[in-house]
């Protein structure tokens, strides 16, 4: 058996050799171990389900031995789908399946039980009882759903070597993430105090304007039409 030091000291080569030799599929793959196969190449074989959720319940398998999916070479992934898609197909027409389900176990929190990469392709029937693809429907806050779509894209443009002008940067927690309204009654506001203060000197002026208009009004003297026509009169010219 061997020790954790032992195992310390290994290089990724051989954790994965002694990963392979302790792995109940390689021996399926390799041929120590007897199954019900249905396809087979040099890249990857399925086999039927000896505990199947339907019958024609099929286990695609990479031959090379992965734990989990990025460890797969993209190449070899993509075969595995191709393969897929054809025994997909293969169910529909001659096991008249009115459906099929094709899923992966990717991690032992997402249901993986054993420790070596695989497909399943269940085929499916209107009422063939099986509510393991019964989710939920959660309610996510949308400022939520914003940093997690943040932090995905970054991440998936630098696996995939896309390259950005500005990376998206959140660095604010989901609850101190203001939502647009927030942002946008805060600004209004700041404009509105703005606005307010400039207004001020306007209205101060236009006030002393008025109360000089006031003074200049009653400082005018009364105008009497009565003297007006005597001076008139008086100073008309003699014929």
């Amino acid at each position: 058996m061997t020790t954790e030091e032992e195992l310390a000291n290994m290089s990724p080569e051989q954790l994965q050799e002694l990963q392979k030799q302790n792995c109940i599929f390689c021996h399926i793959i390799s041929g120590k171990v007897a199954s019900k196969k249905i396809y087979e190449d040099d890249k990857v074989l399925a086999i039927l389900d000896i505990n199947p959720a339907n019958p024609g319940h099929i286990l695609l398998l990479i031959k090379e031995h992965y734990q989990v999916m990025p460890q797969i070479p993209d190449d070899e992934i993509s075969y595995m789908f191709m393969v897929a898609k054809a025994i997909s197909h293969a169910c529909l027409k001659a096991l008249k399946a009115q459906g099929t389900n094709i899923f992966i176990a990717n991690g032992m929190i997402a249901g993986q039980k054993a420790p070596h990469f695989m497909l399943h392709i269940i085929p499916r029937a209107n009422v063939d009882g099986i509510k393991i693809f019964d989710l939920p429907e959660k309610n996510i806050p949308d400022e939520v759903l914003e940093q997690i779509r943040a932090g995905l894209t970054n991440k998936i443009n630098e696996l995939l070597g896309i390259k950005t002008e500005e990376p998206i940067v959140l660095d604010k927690k989901p609850e101190e993430i203001e939502t647009k309204s927030e942002k946008e009654k805060h600004e209004e506001e700041k404009i509105e105090e703005i606005n307010k203060s400039k207004e001020k000197p306007k209205q101060e002026k236009s006030k002393d304007k008025k109360i000089v208009e006031s003074k200049e009004e009653e400082e005018k003297p009364e105008i009497d039409l009565d003297d007006i026509s005597n001076f008139i009169i008086k100073n008309e010219p003699k014929k």
